[in-house]
């Protein structure tokens, strides 16, 4: 009993880490603040949204506010606690926040109209009888981790096609910059063919608005960019939506083997199931696992539980064989 206490309580502390950072923007509707921290706990420094607990506490920041709290990382977005605020910094530049109605899963796509890397009309509706896959980018991201790793993922995608009817949607989050000719040039460094991949931009309002009905919040950072949220979106042939992924850990089989099952097809039975389980993954335990492999990894995970049961079972006998 002692000993499993111990291990109860190191596994909680293990999920509780110490940030410092500034406030760059809040929601305190929402009990949500956009934080600049410094590293912490292997996590390099960054920009990020966390929940605040309790909500309350939200209410009493302000933007430039300098914070230290605690962080549960069991949550998603990750949850701060005993939020700490002293002193007041300048921040030039808040987030963009959009108020719309988020979308679910089954919901039809909205027919916003926006305009291609050709500078062509471009609308949802002009792909229906086709499966679209829908992500989210900027063409002046730097982070490897984030857009140029989608559109990588998605060059893959277009190659393993075949005779699938398949469209690929990127839709960009900086509309004043990314105009056509910024795109067309983004779409040719990834091998787009705008048969089968559109990359897209519309009016600014209406195209953030579009973006954050996918849950898709956008904040400038002057440092780095703009920061975003992830959702990849598989759309079916009629228009709505099948499959939201908010992660980047997907790989293109994966998401092939997915489009096929769902329209009744032999596909991958392990592509799919490391799909879902990395879903799963990143439901349960966050950015943690934001590059989560799949069985693969499961298995590591799987290795290691078990050679840490083995020990723990070893050390209870070696202390409590004399009483035994």
């Amino acid at each position: 009993m002692l000993l499993m206490l111990l291990i109860s309580r190191t596994a909680e502390a293990a999920q509780t880490r110490h940030l410092h950072g500034v406030v760059l923007g809040l929601t305190p509707d929402t009990g949500t603040v956009i934080v600049r921290h410094d590293p912490f706990s292997g996590m390099p420094a960054m920009t990020m949204a966390f929940r605040v607990i309790p909500q309350s506490r939200a209410r009493e920041l302000q933007v430039g506010a300098v914070i230290d709290a605690d962080v549960d990382v069991r949550t998603e977005p990750w949850t701060l606690i005993h939020v700490s605020s002293t002193t007041v910094a300048p921040v030039t530049s808040g987030p963009l926040l959009h108020r719309v109605t988020p979308l679910r899963v089954g919901d039809m796509v909205p027919d916003t109209a926006f305009v291609d890397q050709r500078d062509r009309p471009f609308r949802f509706t002009d792909l229906r009888g086709d499966d679209v896959v829908l992500a989210f980018v900027y063409t002046r991201c730097q982070d490897a981790r984030m857009c140029p790793l989608i559109s990588a993922k998605f060059h893959a995608l277009q190659s393993m096609f075949g005779a699938r009817r398949v469209h690929l949607v990127e839709l960009t989050l900086d509309p004043t910059y990314d105009r056509p000719p910024v795109l067309a040039r983004y779409a040719t460094t990834f091998g787009a063919d705008p048969k089968r991949w559109t990359v897209a931009v519309g009016d600014a309002d209406q195209t953030l608005d579009f973006a954050a009905k996918f849950g898709i919040a956008t904040f400038p950072d002057p440092n780095i960019g703009i920061i975003h949220s992830e959702n990849t979106v598989l759309i079916g042939p009629d228009g709505r939506i099948g499959e939201m992924i908010t992660d980047t850990s997907w790989a293109p089989d994966e998401i092939i083997a997915q489009l096929d099952a769902q329209h009744g097809l032999a596909s991958n039975p392990i592509a799919r199931f490391n799909l879902w389980l990395s879903k799963a993954a990143s439901a349960v335990c966050g950015n943690d696992v934001g590059q989560f492999s799949g069985l693969r990894d499961l298995i590591v995970v799987a290795i290691i539980v078990g050679a840490l049961g083995y020990l723990a079972r070893r050390l209870y006998r070696l202390i409590f064989a004399e009483h035994v």
